[in-house]
């Protein structure tokens, strides 16, 4: 089984790892698979960084769009972070790329735009790391959660993990230097066969 890391900082892919690696639009390396989008922490100039995403995301190695969404502890106002995040999602549109998504303590707001725009690319919220009823409200609106180094210690989320659908859930490092494969492993040893439908998403 190839494993898929789906949201990397550091990562390479490998014989046996397919890594999405995550990219800025003004410093995008584009040799290897990566997806590419404007982080809410960081909008100060996001004219500039939309003119060079919009043509990087048309780079048949971007496999995605984002990290990208809706951030209630930064500065930016809402407001503004919705306007780029509504952007993003009508490029995934357009592109036929998967979202994945950043988003802290705006869910309402999050499942909100899901139903606005109806999207038919699939958005996965990156670093889920939430409780049962957090899990089912964003899985009800049909949005996929990604695992990432929590999974390993955190009771109750592997708690919640147990509960979430074939094919509705994936997994990734982040900004960590764990390797996918320990995440990989874990999962199994919480849901038994873990299946990836990697092929129709990212290849």
């Amino acid at each position: 089984m190839k494993f898929l890391d789906v949201h990397s900082h550091k990562q390479k892919s490998s014989y046996d790892t397919i890594v999405i690696k995550n990219e800025y639009p003004l410093t995008a390396q584009t040799d290897d698979l990566f997806s590419v989008g404007i982080h809410p922490w960081f909008l100060e100039d996001w004219h500039k960084q939309w003119e060079t995403l919009v043509n990087v995301a048309k780079h048949p190695n971007c496999v995605a769009i984002g990290e990208c969404g809706l951030d209630k502890n930064v500065s930016e106002s809402l407001e503004l972070q919705e306007i780029i995040f509504e952007k993003h999602i009508q490029l995934s549109e357009t592109l036929k790329k998967p979202l994945i998504i950043h988003c802290v303590k705006a869910y309402s707001e999050l499942i909100a735009l899901k139903k606005k725009f109806q999207p038919h690319q699939i958005w996965i919220l990156h670093g889920f790391n939430k409780n049962q009823s957090v899990a089912e409200m964003l899985l009800q609106k049909g949005i996929c959660l990604s695992f990432g180094k929590e999974l390993l210690t955190n009771e109750k989320l592997q708690n919640v993990f147990r509960t979430i659908p074939e094919g509705s859930y994936f997994f990734e490092t982040d900004d960590s230097d764990i390797n996918i494969s320990e995440i990989y492993k874990k999962a199994q040893e919480l849901k038994g066969e873990i299946k990836i439908f990697t092929e129709k998403l990212f290849l």
